[in-house]
């Protein structure tokens, strides 16, 4: 509508401008600079409006081009940063697990005694978080029921079910666990089991120790290598307190794990050991004539 209105001045003026014109060719030379006044003064805010029109269409035009860039560069920008976000949290995590990696690998070295699988935890049961996890290495792998799994920093447990490409592992955390342990330390050298306790499942209990036993707070625990299934020198953790058991002649040790389950993400499984592995053996006093030999019956919480 505008755009017809606008026609419709132009015309108008166009018209009075022919009149104007021949009215003044009859009269004279002299009415044509008075009549060309009179046009220019006619046009002249015409041409202003439209030229001031036209120009604030150019503007928004030109406005409205700048604006549909800008959004066009702030959305480039936006999914420039999300890439670089992601790639800085997969730097991060690849850092990460490289130098959880390196860790093992040094270990591995340090260990020449044992072969190792790597594997990775895949699952935990949300029921007995602090007993068992899964791998991802089976039979497949050559993993087998029994064989210990460690890291570099200690003692996690040991394989109890074996599948194809998979495994549980029931860690020293978990009661049912018994591990043969002895305090590192060269002048103690006191020998007890390793249990989880129900009542604190992070911290497993150094049980059966008598006492008046060599064992302090901040002793290392080790594996003794009785049992037939851990070998010898393996860290399980640190004493953290002794407790004298009540109206018996044994006391306890509560341990600090070496070993932090809570960001357990991979571990080596020992497949192979070429230490020997301590047995105990039944005790057969010496026997005189007439008498016959008395082994000793196992204890309750035989060491593995």
């Amino acid at each position: 509508m505008r755009f017809i209105h606008k026609k419709a001045v132009i015309l108008v003026v166009a018209v009075l401008t022919v009149f104007l014109l021949a009215g003044t060719i009859a009269k004279g030379k002299y009415q044509f600079t008075f009549m060309e006044q009179v046009v220019i003064t006619l046009l002249t805010p015409v041409e202003y409006v439209l030229t001031k029109v036209g120009y604030g269409v150019r503007e928004t035009g030109s406005f409205t081009g700048q604006l549909m860039t800008v959004y066009r560069d702030n959305q480039t920008l936006k999914a420039e940063i999300e890439t670089l976000r992601q790639n800085s949290v997969n730097v991060t995590e690849i850092l990460a697990e490289n130098t959880r990696l390196r860790t093992m690998l040094d270990y591995k070295k340090g260990a020449p005694q044992f072969d190792f699988v790597t594997a990775q935890v895949i699952a935990r049961d949300p029921g007995t978080w602090t007993s068992i996890i899964m791998i991802n290495r089976g039979a497949a792998d050559g993993i087998a029921k029994d064989m210990s799994v460690v890291t570099a920093q200690g003692l996690v447990g040991s394989v109890i079910n074996v599948y194809n490409n998979a495994a549980k592992v029931q860690l020293i955390l978990d009661p049912r666990s018994a591990v043969g342990c002895l305090v590192q330390r060269p002048e103690s050298r006191v020998a007890g089991i390793v249990e989880g306790s129900s009542s604190n499942p992070v911290s497993p209990h150094m049980i059966n120790i008598a006492r008046d036993a060599d064992i302090i707070k901040s002793d290392k625990v080790i594996t003794s290598g009785f049992g037939g299934i851990y070998p010898k020198g393996l860290l399980v953790g640190e004493v953290l307190d002794i407790v004298n058991d009540e109206g018996g002649l044994l006391k306890y040790a509560v341990l600090k794990p070496a070993v932090d389950f809570d960001r357990l993400e991979e571990v080596l499984v020992i497949i192979r050991s070429r230490e020997p592995i301590a047995v105990p053996q039944s005790v057969t006093p010496q026997t005189t004539p007439g008498q016959t030999s008395v082994q000793s019956a196992p204890a309750k919480g035989t060491s593995r």
